[in-house]
Order: C-alpha cells, then sequence, then structure tokens
C-alpha cells in the first residue's frame, strides 16, 4: 500500500502540470495537417502510445525466455522513448498507464505493478530530457544524434527502470533470480527496445513526408524481401552460421536509403533473429534460451550502431555535398552578376581550372584540358607578349598581381579583362600555384573613355567663346576709343553671339543634371503649341537667316518651358548644319490623338545608321561637318519628348537635308507627371 500511495502522488504531481499541448514538432505538424483533430489530439495519441505499449509489452512478458516481468526483449522502452521525444513530455501518462496495466496484468500485484510503472516512466521522462539537452535530432542523420541515443537513452536512461524494477521485485519477494542478473536482463532488455524501436519510430515519424520514385519503390520492396526472405533462412531454418549473408543487404540498405534503410533493415533482421534465438533456431553458446537471446542481442547491438552510424555519415555526407552544391551555385550566381571570374594554374602540371563565368568572359566554351599556352591564345595578338612577361614576372617575384588585356571571344566581339591574382609557394619558396579572378572591365574602358571625351568636348566648347569674348572684351578695353563705330558694333554683336552660345550651352549641361537627379518634373497644362513655336522662331531668327514657321492653332496638355527648349535645340541645331543662304522650316501639325513638331533643314542630312544614336549624350555621328558643338541639344530634345510620353526621329527631307520631327500627345494621362519622373 505504501508503494500505490507512493505512486498515486507522484502521478498526481505530475497530473498538476498537464495540459492539453503538445510540444513537438510532430505534434505541431499533425495540427497543421489535421486542424479539425483540435483538442481530441492529445487523448487520442494518450490511447495510441498507451495501447501500442500494452501490446508489446504483453508479448515480451509472455516470450519463453521471460522470468516473470523481467524480460530481454522489450520494445516498450523504445515506444515511450520516441512518444516524449517526438510528442513532448506530456504525453508520461500514457506510459504510466501502459506499464502499469501491462505489469498488472502479467502475474504482478497492483502495487508491484505500481511500483514498476514509476521506472518505466521515469526512465522515458528522463531518456527524452536528456536527449533534448543535447540537441538531439529524431532523424539520426548525425552521428552525434545516434552516440546521444546509444550512451543517453539505451546506456543510462534504462539503468532507471532496471533498478527501479528490480528493487521493486526484491522488497515485495518476488525476485526467483539473482539481483544482478535480473538487473543485467531487465537492462538489456529495456536497452535493445532504445535501439531497435525507437529509430525505427523516430526516423519515420520525424522526417519529411517521403515521396520516393517508382524505381526506388521498386527497389526497396526488392530489398525488404531479399532480407526478409534471407533472415527467415538464416535465423528460422538452422544456417545461424551464415549470418554474413546478411551484411551485403543491410550496407545496402543504408547506402541506397539512408537512415530510412538503416532502422528498418535493423528492425527486420533482429525481429528474425531473436525470434529463431526464442524458439531455439540459433543455439549461440549452448545455454539457456534467455542466454542465448541475450548474447544475440548483444551482436544485433554491435551491428545495430554500426548501421545507424554508416546511416548518419551518409545523411551528413548527402548534406554536405548539397550545401556546397548551394554554395556553389550562390557562388556562380554571385561571378554572373558582378561579371568576375575565378582561376587557379597548377604550375607543375601546367593545368588551369577556370570557373563557368570566365568562360562567358572569355567568349570561349569549356575545354576539358587548359594549359599556359592555351590561355595566351585567348589574348589578343598585340597584347599576348606584354602578358606573358608579366607572368614570368610574377612568377619570379611570388607577389601580387595584376594587368589588363583584351580578348576575342567566338562571335568576333572585342572586350577587355582584368587579371588579379597572387602566387602561391611551398615551404621553400618555389611557386606550385597561382590562383585569382579576372573581371570584365569592358564597361568601365567605356566610361573612362567616354568621361575623357566628354572632359575634351565640353572643355573645348566651353573654351572656344570663351576665348572669343575674353579676345573681343581686351581689345575693345584697349584700343576701344580707337575703332571706328561700324568695328566696334562689330565686336558687340560677336561678344552677344559668343555670350549667347555659352548661357546655351550652361543651360543644356544645368538641364541635363537637373533631369538626372529628377529635379525638372514636367508641369502639364494647355498651351498652345503653334504658338509657342512661332514665338521660339521669331526669337532665334538671325540676320541674313530666314526660319519660316508654318503652323496650326494646337493645343495640348504640355509642359511649356520644356517644349520650348525642345525647338530651341532644334532650330539652333538646322541652323548649325544649313549653308547659309537656305531656310530653316518649323512646321506644326495636329493628328490623330497626337501634335508633331518638325523642323526642316537644308543641310548635308543624317545617314540611316546614325538617326538613333544623334539623340544619346555626347554622340555627334559622322556627319556634322566639323561644326562645333558638344551632342548635348538633341539627347536633351529625346528626354524632354519622353517626358510627355512622346518620342522623336529623323527623315529625309524631300528637298535635301534632314526633318527632325517630335511628336506629343494631345492629352496627358492621369498621374502621367509622376511616371514621367
Amino acid at each position: 500500500m505504501l508503494v500505490t500511495s507512493v505512486y498515486l502522488a507522484h502521478l498526481q504531481r505530475f497530473s498538476e502540470n498537464l495540459s492539453a499541448r503538445l510540444e513537438g514538432g510532430a505534434a505541431a505538424a499533425l495540427r497543421r495537417k489535421y486542424p479539425r483533430l483540435g483538442r481530441a489530439l492529445y487523448p487520442l495519441l494518450l490511447a495510441c502510445v498507451a495501447g501500442l505499449y500494452i501490446g508489446t509489452a504483453k508479448l515480451g512478458i509472455q516470450l519463453p525466455v521471460a522470468h516473470g516481468v523481467v524480460t530481454p526483449v522489450w520494445a516498450p522502452t523504445g515506444i515511450a522513448l520516441a512518444a516524449l521525444v517526438l510528442f513532448g513530455p506530456s504525453l508520461w501518462p500514457a506510459v504510466a498507464i501502459g506499464a502499469l496495466v501491462a505489469n498488472a496484468t502479467s502475474g504482478a500485484s497492483l502495487p508491484v505493478a505500481a511500483g514498476i510503472s514509476v521506472g518505466n516512466t521515469l526512465e522515458a521522462v528522463v531518456g527524452a530530457a536528456l536527449l533534448r539537452r543535447v540537441d538531439f535530432r529524431p532523424s539520426l542523420d548525425r552521428v552525434r544524434d545516434v552516440a546521444a541515443l546509444v550512451v543517453l537513452a539505451a546506456g543510462a536512461s534504462t539503468a532507471i527502470a532496471a533498478t527501479n524494477g528490480v528493487t521493486v521485485l526484491w522488497v515485495s519477494g518476488n525476485l526467483s533470480d539473482s539481483y544482478a542478473s535480473s538487473w543485467f536482463l531487465w537492462w538489456s532488455g529495456d536497452a535493445m527496445g532504445d535501439l531497435v524501436a525507437a529509430p525505427l519510430l523516430l526516423v519515420w515519424l520525424s522526417a519529411p513526408f517521403w515521396k520516393p520514385r517508382v524505381a526506388e519503390i521498386v527497389e526497396g520492396a526488392a530489398l525488404l524481401g531479399l532480407l526478409a526472405g534471407l533472415s527467415w533462412f538464416v535465423f528460422l531454418h538452422g544456417y545461424w552460421h551464415y549470418p554474413h549473408l546478411l551484411f551485403p543487404l543491410l550496407v545496402w540498405a543504408s547506402l541506397r536509403f539512408y537512415q530510412r534503410g538503416a532502422v528498418t533493415s535493423s528492425f527486420v533482421v533482429a525481429a528474425f533473429a531473436i525470434a529463431g534465438a526464442v524458439n531455439g533456431s540459433t543455439p549461440l553458446g549452448g545455454g539457456s534460451t534467455t542466454e542465448v537471446v541475450q548474447i544475440e542481442e548483444g551482436l544485433l547491438a554491435a551491428v545495430i550502431v554500426s548501421l545507424l552510424i554508416l546511416g548518419a555519415v551518409l545523411s551528413e555526407r548527402a548534406v554536405a555535398e548539397s550545401t556546397l552544391q548551394h554554395e556553389r551555385e550562390i557562388f556562380a550566381e554571385a561571378q554572373a552578376v558582378a561579371h568576375i571570374g575565378s582561376w587557379e594554374w597548377n604550375i607543375a602540371a601546367d593545368h588551369i581550372t577556370w570557373s563557368e563565368e570566365l568562360f562567358r568572359l572569355y567568349g570561349q566554351k569549356p575545354v576539358p584540358e587548359m594549359s599556359s599556352a592555351w590561355y595566351l591564345e585567348q589574348i589578343h595578338p598585340e597584347d599576348r607578349r606584354r602578358i606573358e612577361r608579366r607572368i614570368l614576372h610574377a612568377l619570379g617575384d611570388a607577389a601580387p598581381f595584376s594587368f589588363e588585356h583584351r580578348v576575342i571571344g567566338d562571335n568576333g566581339t572585342q572586350r577587355w579583362v582584368e587579371v588579379q591574382g597572387h602566387v602561391v609557394v611551398d615551404a621553400a619558396g618555389a611557386p606550385v600555384r597561382m590562383v585569382g579572378t579576372a573581371q570584365d572591365v569592358t564597361e568601365t574602358k567605356r566610361l573612362h573613355e567616354v568621361r575623357e571625351n566628354i572632359l575634351a568636348t565640353v572643355s573645348h566648347e566651353l573654351r572656344t567663346p570663351l576665348t572669343s569674348i575674353i579676345g573681343f572684351a581686351e581689345t575693345l578695353r584697349a584700343r576701344g576709343t580707337d575703332l571706328d563705330e561700324a568695328t566696334r558694333a562689330e565686336m558687340v554683336r560677336n561678344l552677344v553671339e559668343q555670350a549667347h552660345r555659352l548661357q546655351h550651352l550652361l543651360s543644356d549641361l544645368l538641364d541635363l543634371d537637373r533631369m538626372r537627379h529628377g529635379l525638372l518634373p514636367p508641369s502639364f497644362r494647355p498651351t498652345d503649341v503653334g504658338a509657342l513655336v512661332e514665338n521660339v522662331a521669331a526669337r532665334q531668327a538671325e540676320e541674313g537667316r530666314q526660319i519660316g514657321v508654318h503652323t496650326e492653332p494646337v493645343v495640348a496638355d504640355v509642359d511649356a518651358a520644356k517644349v520650348e527648349r525642345i525647338v530651341e535645340n532644334l532650330l539652333a541645331n538646322a541652323i548649325k548644319h544649313t549653308p547659309p543662304g537656305t531656310d530653316v522650316i518649323a512646321r506644326v501639325e495636329r493628328g490623330d490623338g497626337f501634335v508633331t513638331i518638325a523642323v526642316d533643314d537644308r543641310g548635308h542630312g543624317v545617314q540611316e545608321e546614325e538617326r538613333e544614336a544623334v539623340f544619346e549624350l555626347f554622340t555627334r555621328g559622322y556627319s556634322h561637318d566639323g561644326v562645333p558643338g558638344a551632342g548635348i541639344g538633341l539627347s536633351l530634345v529625346a528626354q524632354f519628348a519622353a517626358v510627355h510620353g512622346g518620342r522623336v526621329w529623323i527623315e529625309d527631307h524631300p528637298g535635301g537635308g534632314a526633318s527632325f520631327r517630335v511628336r506629343l500627345p494631345l492629352h496627358q494621362a492621369a498621374g502621367q507627371a509622376t511616371a514621367a519622373v
């Protein structure tokens, strides 16, 4: 009665902390998959674990190798451990109830059964707690997880149940054998339960749902059938001298299916082996049946642990390979985005290794064998000798190096590549390897050239009017009183002309900078485009140069200031490229939903292949015939037209020359200004 009271008090203390929620990842997955179960999930799992515990416990106790309630075959230990690891410690009542019912209905009195169930419950609770403290993964996909299961669960926690159970039997006078032999028999049976039953449940219930291919199903079924048949042949038909026939199949299962294969094949072989030992088909050692079972369990334990370690090693290798492949893909993507490739040269073997991006940079297809001679052939002939000398110099100095060279790809395109690297030397200081990177710097080189051209063009275009202004101003200051009225008037006219030219260039540059920083948002208002063009043409008419205007009243939603700049730049461009004495004509025409502004000249025209390029920044084409200009005005025309949702293009003028045309919509959609910016 004292033991029963202690057990009930123990049960009451645990019941006070019992809650309906489960703690394990498997329970959470069940809740997500079957949300309608709700609160019924816990009682359902409680009943399943308790029922499975009772059924396997009765089977172990009823075997002829059992000594009362002490048996070397005790699968409930593994079931209880797996349940508490997967679904959380709140399932301990299922273990307590199962142990109490199984022992009470197998010949033990109620107080004895209650005392034994305390140890069985603590065994599972402590084992699961120890595994949680070492960050145990139920999937057993790491060697450390296998070691934790063997040492902490099968080795340590099972001692609790063995010590408690044998002590209860000894105190109650129900111990038939010696304390030591009974303790070892109890402990070995529980340990095998943790090594055979627990891994099977842990791996299959914790791993993600497996969707095998048809070939894997066929292979797995064939392997399982072959393993079961051979185990039946070895353990149940007297051929126990040939257990080595099973080893290739066990290794095959682990190699092909990792831990799933290891735990499943181990369980199948252990079941047949224990069955053979129980019925006498495997007479190991010549002792009693119980001793034979214990010997066989010891051998099985070594095999099972080896298979679990093999499965864990293979799983870790698969994870490492997958991680490495993922990192390689990320590295390759980063190289592709940055246009940087990596390389390595084994100097002694004269073997070069390139990354995938490097082949793309050089415009070459991957080849199996690459040597230093092959690499030099990929370099532009004019750079080849220089690079060869640079590489030899780097080998002599064993210092970091960098150089640039040109390459010509399979498609004939020429690109610039910057190579950086360093030499790896051995203990004696002799170079053994050369490693480094190569980057496509074609765009950088192009931008550098553009920047130099911009600086040269802009400085020239600024210097020319400034030189004229300074020259005329100095002349007027030094000799102004000595010059006749006509000469002074001509100088003043030139001063004004060059000042306007300078002002126009500076305005274009400022507008470009404002456009780049988004500081010129459009302001659309209904405007008579015909009248606007007439006013701009009137301001730009020069002495001796006629600007013909053919317009009609067309009201459109435009930014008047930007349209004025469009017309100013088109007229200025036409005047510069039209011979003296010829007319420049500005036209405004209404279309279906749009208005067209056209400026016609009688110059040399624009070649077909240049008609898009002339609207790019600092691009003047080949038809300017030495006419001064920075290549900014037409770029602004294109950008201002785009802000309006329009476009600009060039056509041949019927009478010779070019016709620059801008088409703008009559009405702007809601939010067009924001979109344009």
